[in-house]
């Protein structure tokens, strides 16, 4: 007879999640009714929050895109937005993007379609936030660009009418 060994005992299983203990005393009911009401009431006032905030979202984009076009109507240009710029499900698929005084973003596609967002449309607030760096970058060159044509034709111009002025006078006196 071979002499067996004594077995040795499993450590008991460790139990990970709490008992769930249900107690349904008036006063705990009472709680939950309140908690409920509480956080109901919080719901409530985040979609409230959230009706206000989308409202006011509306308003700046049009303040945005009215002040767009009256920065670029003298211009009379439209902005080409570069595709790293784009929201990354676009960037693949699109070879040219130009966004249009009247908010437009007018998006050329490597197989030829054409679609226009209207960037103050609320469902494309979005890429109106991903490319608005783009936005003030080519904005900042504009602006720049025209300041500086501006300035070369004022020097340009300043002594010849100084030298029309002087002549101006000549004629004058008599």
């Amino acid at each position: 007879m071979t002499e067996q060994q004594p077995q040795k005992e499993a450590p008991p299983a460790q139990n990970t999640v709490p008992p769930i203990v249900i107690n349904s005393t008036p006063e705990k009911q009472k709680t939950s009714e309140e908690g409920t009401s509480e956080f109901l009431k919080e719901m409530q006032e985040s979609a409230g929050q959230i009706s206000e905030l989308s409202a006011e979202e509306d308003s700046i984009v049009n303040h945005f895109f009215g002040s767009l076009n009256k920065i670029l109507k003298p211009f009379g240009k439209t902005l080409e937005i570069s595709i790293p710029a784009l929201p990354k499900k676009y960037q693949e698929q699109v070879s040219k993007a130009h966004l249009y005084l009247t908010g437009q973003l007018v998006l050329v596609y490597t197989n030829g379609e054409v679609e226009i967002l209207n960037l103050a449309d609320h469902e494309n607030h979005e890429i109106l936030v991903d490319i608005s760096n783009e936005i003030l970058m080519k904005l900042k060159t504009v602006i720049t660009s025209y300041r500086t044509k501006t300035e070369n034709r004022v020097r340009f111009l300043m002594p010849i009418a100084k030298e029309l002025q002087k002549i101006a006078e000549v004629f004058s006196e008599k």
